[in-house]
């Protein structure tokens, strides 16, 4: 099991349901109290929501906290109702609400950043859908780094290389129950759903860079000297678009060729800079022979939709590309 996964248990396993337990058992002092603390709880569950990465478990699984958690401050309530009351000092009854509204304020400061990120942008290059059927889960997506990891290249000197990923999307892939994989950070790629899904063009044009040959890493290693591993680059007319992380041999088309809207470019792999099987994809202003993926990044959407951290993506929906 990776550290990264054994991070996401502890923060997004053992810390709500901590938390939920607590309010569930822990004796309040007053109504307004209670009210307080699960609000400031329910916050934060939110937070993990809609910020959270959620490899394992799954994305449907926070909205099983909070369902444990309005039951856990039901039964809390009851049991206010049942015990029989006894006098306080005044403090203590009042020093539950105040360090609940500490938590509420505190809640909604993380989340701030994270309901920013869901801003669509003004303007926005159309893409359709550039993986074959299946369901889909957007692992890095938004306008903040609260939800979209890559906008940390936005700014700095050493991100220049490959800043026109800053507008990013990751896509991972998850079976019937939610899965994205068959076990907990299996370290062989193709345990995972997404491994080999076809990788289609997002738009009609010409391909302007083309790398195949590089090996699929062992999960989590990753290849930080080919950041892209084997990859694709599409000129849409007015921008490139770069789809990522390919497996080795998969790569369908070659450095000139003219490809339509739906056309097979690769299939999904682990080369590169990635820490498991996913489909990298951005678009950006076209880069200098040295730095092909240094240009001006460009935002995206696709079939329609800004795709947000934890938005699911049906492939085969069609839609019209720019």
């Amino acid at each position: 099991m990776s550290e990264l996964v054994l991070q996401l248990l502890v923060i997004q396993v053992a810390v709500p349901l901590g938390l939920i337990a607590l309010n569930a058992v822990l004796p309040t002092t007053s109504i307004a109290g209670l009210l307080a603390r699960s609000v400031a709880i329910g916050l934060a569950i939110v937070y993990l929501v809609a910020a959270g990465v959620w490899l394992f478990p799954p994305v449907w699984a926070p909205y099983c906290f909070l369902v444990l958690h309005v039951c856990g401050s039901l039964f809390s309530y009851w049991k206010f109702r049942k015990r029989r009351q006894t006098h306080r000092l005044a403090w203590i009854i009042w020093s539950e609400p105040l360090v609940g509204a500490a938590g509420i304020a505190l809640a909604m400061a993380g989340l701030a950043p994270v309901v920013d990120g869901r801003a669509t942008p003004s303007e926005a290059v159309s893409l359709a859908m550039p993986l074959e059927p299946g369901t889909y889960i957007v692992i890095n997506g938004g306008r903040t780094e609260a939800v979209n990891a890559h906008l940390m290249t936005l700014t700095g000197e050493r991100f220049l290389p490959f800043r026109g990923q800053s507008y990013a999307v990751d896509l991972i892939g998850a079976d019937s129950l939610g899965f994205h994989a068959n076990g907990i950070a299996p370290r062989d790629p193709k345990a995972y759903v997404i491994y080999g899904a076809g990788i289609l063009a997002p738009c009609a044009g010409v391909i302007v860079g083309a790398t195949d040959g590089l090996p699929d890493m062992p999960v989590p290693q990753a290849d930080r000297e080919h950041m892209a591993g084997n990859h694709v680059l599409l000129d849409c007319k007015d921008d490139i678009v770069v789809l990522a992380h390919m497996a080795p041999g998969s790569v369908a088309v070659k450095v000139g060729q003219s490809v339509e809207t739906g056309d097979l470019l690769g299939r999904v792999g682990n080369s590169g800079n990635t820490a498991e099987p996913h489909l990298h994809i951005h678009a950006q202003e076209a880069g200098t022979d040295n730095t092909p993926l240094g240009g001006e990044p460009v935002w995206f959407t696709i079939n329609g939709r800004f795709l947000l951290r934890n938005d699911t993506l049906r492939g085969g929906e069609r839609g019209n590309a720019r």
